[in-house]
């Protein structure tokens, strides 16, 4: 299956939470344009790096289909954090980022002065690596990471999930890449997917 078809189905097989009018509302804020760089409200600005590069990989560009970061998710997904998130939730997303960012050697310490800050030097093929250690796993080492709650492990499901349902919620996937009607006409059971929205899994 192509990523075309995979995220025709996405919906199938993947739930959240219910896109509430103010968090949709929330999704559609995050916007940026090369001129007003994003600034993180939550995340520090490492944090946002880290998030950034993960994003992209589960979601990345295509040639037909936008990805995460065309749709501004780990914008929404901080501040979705800040808005929704209790103090214990920050403070555990904060350490397992915090804990991704000391796997990937990636220092957490600020510079001082800022303008003394040295280039992440991080690589593509690192952040790739880190995924597959952990969520590319057979279902045994799944387990064993819930069993531990292997700190590492619980983030990058977090993100990914929040990813997954940040993305299929946008306006841009939801109206170009899925099944999309606002106003529904009658149901009609036991129609096949194929037959009913030509494969796409819906929206709304």
């Amino acid at each position: 299956m192509n990523r075309r078809d995979a995220l025709k189905n996405l919906g199938l097989s993947f739930g959240y939470i219910i896109a509430t009018p103010t968090i949709l509302s929330m999704l559609q804020s995050c916007t940026t344009t090369p001129e007003e760089p994003w600034i993180p409200v939550f995340f520090s600005d490492k944090q946002a790096y880290v998030l950034e590069n993960l994003v992209d990989l589960i979601i990345p560009k295509t040639k037909d289909v936008p990805g995460a970061l065309d749709v501004n998710v780990p914008k929404f997904i901080d501040l979705y954090t800040s808005k929704t998130a209790n103090d214990e939730q920050k403070e555990l997303y904060s350490t397992g980022l915090d804990a991704i960012m000391e796997e990937l050697g990636i220092s957490n310490e600020e510079a001082t002065p800022p303008k003394t800050e040295e280039p992440i030097a991080v690589k593509t093929e690192d952040f790739d690596a880190l995924l597959s250690k952990y969520l590319r796993v057979t279902k045994e080492q799944r387990l064993a990471y819930i069993q531990e709650e292997h700190l590492v492990f619980m983030t990058l499901l977090k993100i990914r999930d929040q990813t997954v349902w940040a993305f299929k919620t946008s306006e841009e996937i939801g109206k170009n890449v899925l099944a999309y009607d606002p106003i529904p006409g009658k149901q009609k059971g036991c129609v096949s997917l194929e037959e009913a929205t030509g494969g796409k899994a819906w929206s709304l």
